[in-house]
């Protein structure tokens, strides 16, 4: 650490340069032209037209999602609306209601944001991938594409698990116990806050799996360091699954177990990325 201090913005500013160059060597030894490799400011100037393009196929879907925002709100209200059918049977009535003007509408201009990001996420991870997929061997870009596709999979499962099998159940016993010592207002912005800060969680979640994986295909992650630690990962997804689901055994299981098995199946793909590359590649010096 020099005498100004540690500057968090050259150290990152640093690292991101360095990955750059790393890319460059590697992209242009994979083509066999170490002498012809892109500048550095060239592998810039395509970073930022693949960043402009997906910050592009965000800004139209959340164009699309603002379209059709009635029926799309209509839609996410559903776990709360099928809650409070049974809450009525047992007279208890728990309408949504809004505290300020404004609120309603800059809680639907959030939702359009997100769904936007949603619906534009394969899209986005397709500029990802044609950035730096030139750096790739052929076995290493099908591994690649592989997790991409994957990712994108298991984040739409993930939000779906969340939507139709945790969040119903999660507001049908959060408001039912509540509402045993309190009159409970909840709020057009609670709502949509909880509803969307708990679906990308699940949808963060079942990204594990993809995340170590790729971890695992740039060397960082090992997987005897995941095997070694099985029962450190066990207890830790307990632990978020006490966190994120309601307080009975069977939500905790319907949370955490999902969660070990994402950890479970990293490790088989690490295995298997771990033998393809000692089999076909030597180690770079």
């Amino acid at each position: 650490m020099s005498r100004m201090g540690f500057k968090p913005f050259h150290y990152l500013s640093s690292i991101f340069n360095s990955g750059l160059q790393r890319k460059a060597k590697r992209e242009a030894f994979i083509k066999g032209q170490e002498d012809e490799q892109m500048s550095l400011f060239d592998h810039i100037k395509d970073l930022r037209r693949h960043a402009f393009r997906a910050v592009m196929w965000l800004c139209l879907f959340s164009t699309i999602a603002f379209i059709f925002m009635e029926p799309l709100i209509v839609f996410l209200k559903k776990p709360y609306d099928t809650v409070l059918v049974s809450l009525k049977e047992q007279g208890i009535t728990q309408n949504l209601s809004s505290i300020s003007i404004f609120e309603v509408i800059t809680v639907n201009f959030k939702i359009c944001f997100l769904l936007g990001f949603v619906f534009s996420l394969p899209f986005m991870l397709y500029e990802i991938w044609k950035f730096i997929s030139p750096a790739l061997y052929l076995q290493e870009k099908k591994i690649a594409k592989l997790s991409v596709f994957a990712s994108i999979l298991l984040f739409y499962l993930g939000i779906s698990f969340g939507f139709f099998l945790i969040i119903p159940y999660f507001f049908s016993n959060a408001l039912g116990w509540a509402s045993q010592y309190a009159q409970v207002m909840i709020t057009y912005e609670n709502y949509f806050n909880t509803l969307i800060t708990m679906l990308l969680i699940f949808g963060a979640v079942f990204e594990v799996p993809v995340i170590l994986s790729l971890l695992g295909l740039a060397g960082i992650l090992p997987a005897k360091v995941l095997i070694q630690n099985r029962r450190i990962a066990f207890l830790t997804c307990f632990i978020i699954g006490a966190i994120l689901s309601p307080p009975d055994v069977i939500s905790l299981c319907l949370v955490s177990i999902p969660m070990y098995l994402m950890v479970e199946i990293s490790i088989f793909i690490i295995k298997k990325i771990e033998k393809n590359r000692s089999e076909n590649f030597a180690e770079e010096s």
